[in-house]
């Protein structure tokens, strides 16, 4: 008696044999580190790597977590719309006083500040939706602008003191 293979069986079986480079080296990785890694834990890649390596010679560490967060989502893009509470989880960071959403809000401000991000967000209250758009710092070696055209607001952020993050 003969036994016939089904479709599911093999469709699993295709599966298996297009990915088997992938399933393996995933085991490989996870017998090492002993536990899966998590999607916040990647590094950022593309064009919002280079934003975040050069932005976070500039900025405080909650600003450096963010950073590294909105960079990873971006990806080669420059722009990612998130909610604000799922950003404080992707960051998984607290501040001194417990406080993980208080702590993202703080190095989105810094970030803003200091003119690495521009915030926008787009309705209120739980339905809002947060959009942040990387942009080029202004103590970044990729800013260029001449004495005369600078205005109110960038004297103000050249002026700005690190101490006061």
């Amino acid at each position: 008696m003969s036994r016939r293979k089904t479709t599911q069986q093999k469709k699993t079986v295709n599966i298996l044999t297009a990915y088997s480079a992938e399933i393996e080296e995933h085991r490989r990785k996870l017998k090492k580190r002993k536990f899966a890694m998590a999607a916040e834990h990647t590094p950022p890649i593309g064009q919002a790597a280079d934003w975040y390596w050069e932005a976070r010679l500039h900025v405080p560490r909650s600003a450096r977590d963010v950073a590294r967060q909105l960079a990873r989502l971006a990806g080669e893009g420059c722009e990612v719309t998130i909610p604000e509470r799922s950003l404080a989880d992707a960051v998984g960071t607290i501040d001194k006083a417990g406080r993980h959403i208080a702590y993202v809000q703080g190095g989105v401000k810094v970030l803003e500040r200091s003119g690495w991000i521009t915030k926008t967000v787009v309705g209120q209250k739980r339905g809002a939706k947060t959009t942040y758009t990387l942009e080029v710092g202004v103590r970044s070696g990729w800013f260029y602008q001449e004495e005369d055209e600078l205005g109110a607001d960038d004297q103000e952020l050249e002026e700005l003191d690190p101490t006061e993050w």
